[in-house]
């Protein structure tokens, strides 16, 4: 089973995280074929829309704990660590990228549950809907992180300080509903709705000119630009000063260990 399945029938492309086994979580592998797929739909002459998806019960999870801890077992905790700052967090930088500067209406329909990353590339798109069942969590405090992919800064300009700090401090779930009227979310549908209803919403991004819509959102997202590369730059560099400290060192360490515990059952990092 391919774990990216990508789409496209009448001018709109489908990227679907497919590895529900996994709670669809990404390695970096993953996240960056997730980006490049985007990329190729929007720059294709024939898709004016792109709707970002999940398999299964779940958007994405975050990070893949079994590819973490398989560089963990193999390069020990100082190979850990190096990996998630040189390797893992650019991937996962590079995808929040391609999504938010997309030249075409990128649409999120949260299948499932969202943590740490998985909310956040969902943050990076032009519209988020969520299937009833959907629960979003900023989770990256579990592991004592800051939100590397876009979260400290997307998540507050969404949805204010307040609410996004108490998510980003606590990592607690909140439900579709409490989504939406956070404005985190612009609706939200039945399970068995939610395909056809991004197919709706992707159908009505596109209907003005390609180009037109490319510049206008250009246009909207140049200062908001400018600041989500500054709070990437400085989330990336936060988390590598950070996983540095004993206290958060331990944190992702435990993961390992309760990981190495309990092979072969989905845990996700967020």
């Amino acid at each position: 089973m391919d774990d990216l399945d990508v789409s496209r029938a009448d001018g709109i492309g489908t990227v679907r995280l497919n590895r529900p086994e996994r709670g669809n979580s990404v390695t970096p592998d993953v996240v960056t074929r997730m980006g490049d797929a985007v990329q190729d739909l929007a720059e294709s002459e024939d898709i004016g829309a792109v709707v970002l998806t999940g398999t299964g019960s779940v958007f994405c999870a975050g990070a893949d704990v079994r590819e973490m801890f398989d560089v963990y077992h193999a390069e020990g905790s100082d190979g850990l660590m190096d990996y998630l700052a040189e390797v893992w967090m650019p991937a996962v930088q590079r995808t929040v990228r391609l999504l938010w500067n997309a030249p075409v209406a990128v649409i999120a329909a949260y299948n499932g549950a969202a943590t740490a990353g998985g909310l956040d590339f969902g943050l990076s798109c032009d519209v988020r809907i969520a299937a009833t069942s959907a629960r979003f969590a900023e989770s990256y405090v579990n592991l004592g992180m800051v939100p590397v992919a876009g979260g400290a800064y997307l998540l507050p300009s969404l949805i204010g300080i307040a609410p996004a700090s108490r998510m980003i401090a606590t990592g607690e779930f909140i439900s579709a509903e409490e989504a939406l009227a956070l404005g985190m979310i612009s609706e939200v549908c039945a399970d068995d709705r939610l395909a056809a209803r991004a197919t709706e919403v992707a159908r009505d991004m596109m209907h003005g000119p390609a180009a037109t819509y490319a510049r206008a959102k250009k246009v909207a997202r140049a200062a908001g630009s400018r600041e989500l590369e500054a709070a990437l730059d400085e989330s990336l560099a936060a988390n590598i000063d950070l996983l540095a400290r004993p206290e958060v060192r331990a944190r992702v360490l435990a993961v390992m260990e309760r990981y190495s515990l309990s092979r072969g059952r989905t845990t996700d990092v967020g």
